[in-house]
């Protein structure tokens, strides 16, 4: 009995790996290809990283939401808004994603009205009057994808006007670091939030653009806001011949709203 026990030991591992080979399923070709370049896509250099600049990105300005006028009850002139959060800075953009996942959580509801804005669409608020905005084109943090503007939403009603419910947003902005336009005076506006990272108007105005505080955590952003000014670009062509269309078609047309930023 003692003999035999070697014995039954290696036939019995020689039975198992005869099993294990026939229950082994191999890989598809197709399957082992995506192995390949899974591994390939997250070992290259990050110099070379092609993907993060594919052509499949270079229409994505094309997709970002849109806001017409009177949407959110007010006259915010004739050229459509741009309300997509994909607009922004990345790192402005997550506060902001921060900020509205604060305020659900608490009850409040929030939608978004304006992101990313053009010169264009700055000059138009700009003719609309003093009392509705004070800055000119190309000194509003919009036209560097570092404001937003929300509203409060409450049982499908717009909340323009509850001063209460603006501080509780305000204060949940402001812990997340970010400006509250409801702090300022002239003009007044708490559906204005911003961040520049310590930028200048007259830095953003020279093209540059604040990085992220965390870069670790954004080690792309370099490219990224390469991207984001070629979607600007392309937005500033678009809404510039919209405003020159309206020009011929609507030349006396006059416009009023509430004031902003």
């Amino acid at each position: 009995m003692a003999r035999s026990f070697p014995t039954t030991i290696v036939c019995i591992l020689v039975f198992s790996a005869s099993f294990a080979q026939t229950m082994v399923v191999p890989y598809a070709a197709i399957e082992t290809q995506r192995q390949i370049d899974f591994i390939n896509h997250f070992t290259q250099p990050l110099p070379f990283r092609q993907w993060l600049m594919a052509s499949d990105t270079a229409d994505q300005w094309k997709k970002w939401a849109l806001v017409e006028n009177y949407t959110f009850g007010k006259n915010r002139g004739s050229i459509p808004m741009i309300a997509d959060l994909q607009s922004l800075h990345p790192y402005f953009r997550d506060k902001v994603i921060e900020l509205i996942r604060v305020c659900k959580s608490k009850g409040i509801e929030l939608a978004i009205v304006e992101t990313y804005r053009t010169r264009t669409k700055q000059n138009e608020y700009k003719a609309l009057g003093r009392k509705y905005t004070r800055a000119s084109a190309g000194s509003s943090k919009h036209q560097y994808g570092l404001a937003v503007d929300i509203v409060p939403v409450k049982d499908s009603v717009i909340q323009w006007n509850s001063i209460a419910l603006w501080r509780k947003i305000g204060v949940q902005g402001e812990k997340l670091g970010l400006r509250w336009g409801g702090r300022w005076r002239r003009p007044f506006d708490p559906a204005h939030f911003e961040w520049t990272g310590g930028m200048a108007t007259s830095h953003l105005v020279q093209g540059k653009l604040p990085l992220a505080p965390k870069i670790q955590r954004y080690p792309c952003i370099e490219e990224d806001l390469k991207e984001l000014k070629r979607h600007w670009k392309a937005w500033e062509i678009e809404q510039s011949l919209v405003a020159r269309r309206e020009a011929v078609t609507q030349p006396n047309i006059h416009l009023s709203g509430g004031g902003h930023d």
